[in-house]
């Protein structure tokens, strides 16, 4: 494949590259209302009747609601802590926003961001009880493409450095297929110069006889 070819690829790499790096950092900033529901306990039970579930909600902006719904759990079988975390973490970062243990067998509140994060909610379930989660705000869908911020920076990186490599190499072919052009027409000309002086050169004994007698005469 030519330099020149690898260029073109090169540079559709690299412009692919830098669609998916902005897109990576724009889009995590679309926010727009979301909801997920997850049936529960995440944690299964084992030997005892009780666990703990952790559930991760995306980044949410400050001062907005989050409403939380739980249902089809028995009585008095779950504890509530919903908390702030950091990104992709569900470890409690400062005092929670709420504290809850339902005493019927379904629960919904609204709790309001202290700040632009991520929060977690934790439930402790007892007696074996079953419970389906709801969590609803406003957050990114794309909130996951933050993750491949580096894997992005090395693929334009990587794209840029081919761009280059390939750009400069692709020049180097063009200017080597000009002068090997240029040298296959002059040697050419050289050619049929050469063949012309022969002709000249080259004449037959019958003239040459002729023109001196000619000269004889």
């Amino acid at each position: 494949m030519k330099e020149r070819t690898w260029r073109r690829v090169s540079l559709i790499a690299f412009a692919l590259s830098l669609l998916f790096f902005f897109a990576v950092i724009g889009l995590p900033f679309f926010k727009a209302p979301q909801i997920e529901s997850f049936w529960g306990p995440s944690v299964p039970y084992k030997g005892g009747n009780e666990t703990l579930s952790g559930y991760y909600i995306p980044p949410v902006d400050a001062q907005k609601k989050i409403t939380i719904t739980i249902l089809y759990f028995s009585k008095a079988s779950l504890d509530i802590t919903v908390f702030a975390t950091g990104e992709g973490s569900i470890a409690p970062q400062g005092p929670p926003l709420l504290q809850e243990r339902p005493s019927g067998t379904s629960f919904s509140t609204e709790v309001e961001s202290t700040q632009s994060q991520a929060y977690g909610v934790y439930i402790v379930s007892y007696n074996r009880t079953e419970f389906l989660l709801t969590v609803a705000s406003e957050w990114s869908p794309f909130y996951g493409l933050r993750t491949f911020f580096a894997p992005a920076v090395a693929f334009v990186f990587a794209a840029g450095v081919a761009t280059y490599y390939f750009t400069i190499a692709a020049r180097r072919e063009e200017v080597f297929e000009k002068a090997l052009t240029e040298a296959r027409g002059g040697l050419g000309s050289g050619k049929a110069a050469l063949l012309r002086d022969r002709r000249t050169l080259e004449v037959s004994p019958e003239h040459v006889g002729i023109c001196r007698g000619r000269d004889q005469c």
